[in-house]
Formats: C-alpha cells, sequence, structure tokens
C-alpha cells in the first residue's frame, strides 16, 4: 500500500527536482510517440513488400507455366517435324526406287 507523503518530505523534494522529473517524463513520451510512429510505418513497409513478394511469386509462377507449355509445344512440333521428316525421307526413297525400277 502506498503511504501518502507527510508534510516534511513534500519540502524535502525540490522543485527544480520536480521539473526535472516532468522534462524526463515528456522526453520519454515524446520518445515512445516516435517510436509508435517508426513502428506503424515498419509495418506498413513490411506489408507492401509482402504484398510486392506474393505479387512476384505469382508472376514467376505464371512465367514458368508459361515457359512450360512453349517447351512442350516446342517438343511436340519437333516430333511432328521429326515423323514428317521420316515420312517424306521414306516417300523419296520408294520414288527412287520406282524411278530406278522404271529405267531398268
Amino acid at each position: 500500500m502506498i503511504t501518502p507523503l507527510n508534510e516534511e518530505q513534500v519540502q524535502d523534494i525540490e522543485p527544480e527536482e520536480v521539473k526535472l522529473l516532468k522534462e524526463e517524463i515528456q522526453k520519454q513520451k515524446a520518445k515512445t510517440a516516435k517510436m509508435a510512429e517508426d513502428l506503424q510505418s515498419l509495418r506498413h513497409d513490411y506489408v507492401d513488400l509482402k504484398k510486392d513478394y506474393e505479387e512476384r511469386i505469382k508472376a514467376h509462377e505464371k512465367l514458368i507455366r508459361k515457359q512450360r507449355a512453349e517447351r512442350d509445344y516446342t517438343f511436340r512440333i519437333k516430333q511432328d517435324l521429326a515423323a514428317a521428316n521420316a515420312e517424306l525421307t521414306k516417300r523419296a526413297q520408294e520414288r527412287d526406287v520406282v524411278s530406278s525400277a522404271e529405267r531398268q
């Protein structure tokens, strides 16, 4: 339990000390307010960075999907071209066989 100060104790505290303590309290309040403001600013920066990171992740995933689709498309085209080349080679050989048979 807090006991009230008696008159002698009140007189022992000099007004200058009280003034200094009040100034220190005001400094601490200002410092606390500044820290709260800085903390809020950092929180906003964090939220912005998190959103930016999430957007970059989505863009990266989209790019990866696009690259896979392009790679798959290129692979299918190459397979089709290889099959067409084989077919054309076969036809050319058949034509050469028929042509050489006609000459004989």
